[in-house]
């Protein structure tokens, strides 16, 4: 304001009053002419008051602080603030996905998927990505993966959640499942394959059926049109909707007038109706010589990381890299793979209630749908995954648990005992008047 005033003066006084008053000495007083110029109306400075930062109301006034919804935000205001991201995103699978790649779209770093993939270990139940499955990811407000889950069935669900130690432990939820018994019958009609396909058999149940009754009767030799056939099955369900696939319990084929038989029994081996084995017995070792354990079965183990319980669902045997892995029992070849810290592995679906995982392997000799015999030779062992050495991890599992194959009970009987005969009889009843509803179709 003070240079404003001095202009003004400056063209209001004329240039002798000017030269005049600048030949004055410091020690004489000055006398200034009063102006007389009009001056143009000039607009005041603001006040303090107008300085001060808008109040909204309700701030000031007994304490209270007003709701954000009361107080006008300008736009400087919305690019200032942090948009949070979404707490819980669901990924359904789509041909071609992988998991590193979902991780990617969603903005997830791979080492934390390197984290999950490190607890998955022991479960293997990321991997294989189903189309149409969907995988649920929650984060927490800084965007951090907290939690990943999947839906392995209506009856199962798991999750990796990630722990404050750091890592992630592996959760599962399981709902009760619901079973029901039926039986499916036909006549042979051609080749016993698609005969059994018309009366609505999978493929796996085809094959399961030829491998018990095959050492009994040739199916193409002996089979003649007309020959009858009754299959009683059970298929579990939560809430109507079905788990998993139908499991054969019993077979009954006429063949030239007699009949052939199989019926499951509590051991997860088939009999025939007085008892004897229709399966060969399981193999305790999956090599053809013993070798030193060298990280036992253990299902109380805790992670050196997290302190949580991460158990180890196998036994390690100290085999040589290239030592051949031997089936331990019939069945299907279900998944063969290769994951980050598994390696490549093996799982087989064993004829009954049995099934098994082989890991680290250096050289896989089967493929996926393929049958096995009990003590044929399925892979190579190795080093695969992150291991400090070679050797192979093999899991027994009953019932979809994994158990201690050294010590667990496995069928090694060839025939039913006394025993345990009034109960495997029992079920015989029962599924024999299933099997007969036929007649009153």
């Amino acid at each position: 304001m003070f240079v404003f005033f001095l202009l003004v003066f400056d063209d209001s006084v004329e240039d002798d009053q000017r030269a005049e008053n600048f030949s004055a000495l410091p020690n004489q007083r000055i006398t200034l002419a009063p102006i007389t110029t009009q001056i143009a109306d000039v607009p005041r400075p603001p006040s303090l008051d107008q300085l001060a930062p808008l109040i909204p109301e309700g701030i000031g006034e007994g304490g209270n602080v007003a709701s954000s919804d009361s107080i006008e935000t300008t736009p400087v205001d919305g690019v200032t603030q942090s948009v949070p991201k979404p707490k819980i995103v669901e990924h359904t699978i789509e041909s071609g996905n992988t998991l590193e790649g979902i991780f990617q779209r969603y903005g997830f770093p791979i080492s934390t998927l390197y984290s999950i993939l490190e607890a998955d270990q022991e479960y293997l139940v990321l991997e294989p990505l189903q189309v149409g499955d969907k995988l649920r990811f929650e984060t927490n407000p800084e965007g951090e993966l907290v939690r990943l889950s999947r839906s392995i069935d209506p009856s199962k669900t798991i999750a990796y959640e990630q722990h404050e130690n750091g890592g992630f432990v592996y959760k599962e939820d399981l709902k009760p499942i619901t079973w029901s018994q039926y039986a499916k019958h036909g006549s042979v009609e051609g080749s016993f394959y698609l005969s059994a396909k018309r009366a609505g058999l999978s493929d796996a149940n085809v094959m399961i059926i030829s491998d018990l009754l095959k050492n009994r009767f040739d199916f193409r030799r002996d089979l003649r049109a007309g020959d009858e056939f009754d299959v009683v099955l059970k298929q579990g369900d939560v809430e109507g909707e079905p788990v998993g696939s139908e499991q054969v319990e019993a077979v009954r084929i006429k063949v030239r007038g007699q009949f052939y038989q199989a019926f499951l029994n509590a051991d997860g081996r088939f009999y025939d109706e007085k008892g004897n084995s229709l399966t060969p017995a399981l193999r305790r070792w999956p090599t053809s010589v013993t070798y030193r354990i060298s990280s036992g079965f253990n299902p109380n183990r805790l992670h050196p990381v997290t302190g949580r319980l991460s158990p180890h669902n196998g036994t390690d045997l100290a085999t040589p890299s290239g030592t051949k892995v031997l089936a331990t029992g019939d069945g299907i070849v279900t998944r063969t793979a290769n994951h980050r810290y598994a390696g490549r592995y093996i799982d087989i679906d064993n004829i009954g209630k049995y099934s098994t995982r082989f890991l680290h392997l250096d050289k896989i000799l089967v493929k996926p749908g393929q049958r096995v015999k009990r003590g044929q030779v399925i892979a190579l062992s190795g080093a695969t995954g992150r291991v400090t050495g070679p050797h192979l991890h093999y899991e027994l599992h009953v019932n979809g648990r994994p158990v201690n194959p050294m010590t667990a009970k496995i069928p090694t009987m060839q025939s039913i005992p006394k025993a345990e005969r009034g109960a495997f009889d029992k079920s015989i009843a029962t599924w024999t008047q299933l099997m007969d509803a036929r007649e009153t179709l």
